[in-house]
């Protein structure tokens, strides 16, 4: 029988804690390609290079019953009134399901608060990995 996952399996965790109720969140892969030509060659030749990856989430703007707010990890770096970065970089685990996890070390580079009426207030995040991914457990291929 097919599985199939919905954003209601989704979840956001930075250091192992979830941080935020997450609305969406997106991870985007991309590989250079390096040309290995040579000069008797007749057409060009490529091989798989360094890996890159960003991403965005949005998450849900709340405290927790300790009044704390729970995404403040994922804000110090980008939201402060000092110069200096807290922070290097910060684990971000994105969770399909139990058994399908993407993990790294990411930069958060932007976050956008949004408020509307009616409607929650969010917080539109954008994140870089730092090197490669430490977890990619998406499925047997």
């Amino acid at each position: 029988m097919a599985t199939y996952y919905t954003g209601a399996n989704g979840s956001l965790f930075v250091g192992g804690t979830q941080v935020a109720k997450v609305r969406d969140w997106s991870i985007n892969a991309s590989v250079e390609t390096l040309n290995v030509t040579t000069t008797g060659d007749t057409a060009q030749k490529f091989v798989y290079g360094r890996q890159n990856y960003t991403g965005s989430c949005t998450a849900l703007y709340y405290e927790n019953d300790a009044g704390a707010l729970e995404m403040a990890s994922m804000l110090q770096n980008i939201i402060r009134t000092t110069a200096t970065t807290p922070t290097a970089t910060q684990t971000l685990q994105l969770k399909l399901a139990d058994d399908r996890v993407i993990e790294a070390a990411v930069l958060f580079t932007q976050a956008d608060i949004a408020v509307t009426t009616g409607d929650l207030v969010s917080v539109n995040l954008t994140f870089q990995v730092n090197g490669g991914l430490t977890t990619a457990t998406l499925g047997s291929a």
